[in-house]
C-alpha cells in the first residue's frame, strides 16, 4: 500500500516538473517573439510622415507618426511605404513659379542693373548724336581792369588816333567784354566714332537685357529645383532617423532582456548617429540653397511666396510631385528632340546657334565695339571740317548798347606733325584689332563647346535616368522581400534597415537626376537660341 502511494506521488511530482518546464519555455518564447517581431506601431513608422510648416522657412519640424496610425492594417502600411511617389505631379508649383518669376523680374539686382544700363546707354546715344549734328554755341564774358598802362609803345596807328581804353570802349578803366563762339561740325572723326560707339553700346545693352531675362528663367529654375531636391533629401533622412530611433529602442529593450547582443546594440546606435549627422548636414545644405534663392531673387524672407512654397513641400509625395512637374522632362525632351538626336551634327548646331542665339549676337556686337574703340587711337590724325563763327562786342560802344560785330567761315583743320605719333597710333590700332578678332574666335569656340557638352550631358543623364528608374523598382522589391523574410526570421533587422536606406537613397538619386536633367534641357535650349517660353510676357525693348 505504501509502495503504491509512493508510485502515484512520484508520477504526480514528475508531471509537475514537466509542466513547470513547459511553462518556462513558453514564457521565454513569447518574450523573444514580442521583442523581435515588428509590431503595428513599428510598421507605421516606416510610412512617410508629414511635416508642419512653421512661420519661417528654416523652422520645418519633424512631426511624429500619429497615434491613430497604429490601427492601420498591414496592407495599408505597405501601400504607403511602397507608393510610387517619384512619378507624382504637382501642378501648383507652376503657378508659384510664375509668381516668383514676375517678382524676380521686378526686384532682382541683375535685372535692375541691366534695365538701368539700357537707360544709361540710351542717354549716351542721344548725347553722341546731338554733338555730331547740332551746332555748339558758347558765350564768353570777361571783366578787365586797366591801370598804369603805357601807350607810348603802341603802334603808329594807335598813336595817331590817341585812343585810350575810355575812348575805345567808353567804359572807363574797367572794361566788360563779351563774345559768342559758333562751331558747326561738318566732319570730325572724334564725333563720328563717338556716335558709332554709343550706338553699339546701346545695342549691346538691349541684347544684354534680353540675355539676362532668358538667363534669369534658367538660373531661377536651377536654384528653385536645387532647393526642392534638398528638401526632398531632408525629408527622407528625417524618416530614416525616426525608423532608426525606433529600431535602436527595440534593440535596447531586447538587450536589457538578454535577447539581443551588445554588438547589435552598438550597430544600431552607430547607424543612428550616422543618420543624425547626415540629417544635420542636409539641413545646412537646404538652408544654403534657400539663401542662394533669396540672394538672386531679392525677395524678402517672409514674403508670402515662400510660405506658399513651404506648403507645397510639406511631404515627400508632394515634393516629388513638384520636382516632376517643374522639370517636365517629357515635354522638354520632346521640344528639343530634333537637336538631341544623333543625326543633329555639330555643324547643324553651329548653324542654328549662329542664326538664332543671343549669345552669338552679343559676341558680334562686342567685336564691333572693340574695333570701334580701336579706331579711336588714330582719330586725332584725321582732318576736320567745320563751320566757325564769332560775334563779339563792337568797338566804340558801351556795354548797354549790346552792339556787336563778328565773322563766320568754313574751316579745314589738317594735322601735319605731332612728334611722329601717327605711326605708333596706327600700330596700336592694328594690335587692338587683332586682339578683338582673337577674343571673338575664343568666345565663339567657348560658347559653342559649352552647348555641345550640354548636349552630351543630356544624353548621358537620360540613360542614367532610365537605369535609376529600374534600380528604384529593384530596391522596392528588395525591401518588400526583406520585410517578408524578417517575419520568418530569415533576415535581420539590420539588413532590413539597410535595404530601406538604400531605397531612400535610390529615390534621392532619381529626384536629383530629374532636376539636373530639367535644368540642363532649359540651359541647352536658351544658349542654343530656342528658349522655352517664359512665364510672363515682358515689354519689347528695341532700338529705334
Amino acid at each position: 500500500m505504501i509502495g503504491k502511494r509512493f508510485t502515484v506521488y512520484s508520477k504526480q511530482r514528475k508531471n509537475y516538473y514537466l509542466f513547470k518546464m513547459l511553462l518556462t519555455y513558453a514564457t521565454a518564447v513569447c518574450i523573444g517573439f514580442f521583442c523581435c517581431f515588428p509590431t503595428a506601431s513599428f510598421a507605421t513608422i516606416i510610412q512617410i510622415h508629414k511635416r508642419q510648416t512653421a512661420s519661417s522657412i528654416a523652422s520645418l519640424t519633424l512631426q511624429p507618426p500619429p497615434v491613430s496610425a497604429k490601427n492601420e492594417t498591414k496592407n495599408t502600411i505597405l501601400e504607403t511605404f511602397f507608393s510610387n511617389n517619384t512619378e507624382q505631379t504637382e501642378r501648383d508649383i507652376l503657378k508659384l513659379y510664375k509668381n516668383l518669376f514676375k517678382q524676380t523680374w521686378e526686384q532682382s539686382p541683375e535685372i535692375q542693373v541691366a534695365r538701368r544700363l539700357l537707360e544709361q546707354k540710351s542717354s549716351e546715344k542721344y548725347t553722341a548724336w546731338a554733338k555730331r549734328l547740332s551746332p555748339e554755341v558758347n558765350l564768353e564774358i570777361s571783366q578787365n581792369h586797366f591801370f598804369n598802362k603805357d601807350y607810348s609803345s603802341d603802334t603808329s596807328s594807335t598813336q595817331q588816333t590817341q585812343e585810350t581804353p575810355v575812348e575805345k570802349y567808353q567804359d572807363g578803366e574797367d572794361v566788360t567784354d563779351w563774345q559768342f563762339d559758333l562751331d558747326v561740325p561738318v566732319y570730325k572723326r572724334t564725333l563720328s566714332l563717338a556716335v558709332n560707339i554709343a550706338r553699339l553700346e546701346y545695342r549691346i545693352a538691349v541684347n544684354n537685357l534680353d540675355i539676362k531675362t532668358q538667363e534669369m528663367d534658367s538660373t531661377l529654375h536651377a536654384l528653385l529645383a536645387n532647393y526642392m531636391v534638398s528638401c526632398y533629401k531632408l525629408l527622407n533622412l528625417e524618416n530614416s532617423v525616426v525608423i532608426s530611433e525606433e529600431h535602436m529602442q527595440r534593440i535596447q529593450r531586447g538587450y536589457e532582456l538578454r535577447d539581443q547582443t551588445k554588438l547589435a546594440l552598438l550597430r544600431a546606435q552607430a547607424n543612428l548617429k550616422e543618420l543624425e549627422a547626415r540629417k544635420d548636414l542636409n539641413e545646412q545644405k537646404r538652408d544654403t540653397a534657400f539663401r542662394e534663392l533669396l540672394d538672386y531673387t531679392a525677395i524678402p524672407e517672409y514674403s508670402p511666396v515662400w510660405f506658399w512654397l513651404n506648403e507645397l513641400l510639406d511631404t515627400e509625395e508632394r515634393t516629388a510631385g513638384c520636382i516632376n512637374s517643374f522639370s517636365d522632362l517629357k515635354n522638354s525632351t520632346q521640344i528639343m528632340q530634333n537637336f538631341l538626336v544623333q543625326s543633329a551634327s555639330d555643324e547643324n548646331l553651329r548653324d542654328f546657334f549662329i542664326h538664332n542665339s543671343l549669345l552669338y549676337k552679343k559676341i558680334l556686337l562686342e567685336r564691333d565695339l572693340g574695333k570701334g574703340k580701336a579706331r579711336k587711337y588714330t582719330q586725332t590724325e584725321w582732318p576736320s571740317l567745320f563751320i566757325r563763327g564769332q560775334l563779339d562786342r563792337k568797338a566804340d560802344t558801351r556795354l548797354n548798347d549790346h552792339s556787336g560785330e563778328g565773322s563766320i567761315g568754313l574751316v579745314l583743320s589738317v594735322p601735319l606733325f605731332s612728334g611722329g605719333t601717327v605711326f605708333s597710333n596706327i600700330k596700336t590700332k592694328d594690335m587692338a584689332m587683332q586682339i578683338t578678332a582673337i577674343q571673338e574666335h575664343s568666345n565663339v569656340l567657348h560658347t559653342f563647346n559649352s552647348i555641345a557638352n550640354k548636349k552630351k550631358s543630356i544624353a548621358s543623364l537620360q540613360k542614367v535616368y532610365q537605369k535609376q528608374l529600374i534600380h528604384l523598382q529593384q530596391q522596392k522589391e528588395i525591401v518588400r522581400l526583406s520585410l517578408q523574410s524578417y517575419k520568418i526570421k530569415q533576415t535581420s533587422m539590420q539588413d532590413l534597415l539597410t535595404s530601406k536606406n538604400r531605397l531612400i537613397d535610390a529615390k534621392n538619386l532619381l529626384m536629383r537626376t530629374t532636376a539636373d536633367l530639367g535644368i540642363l534641357l532649359r540651359q541647352f535650349a536658351w544658349e542654343l537660341g530656342t528658349p522655352f517660353a517664359a512665364p510672363v510676357i515682358l515689354p519689347d525693348v528695341s532700338e529705334r
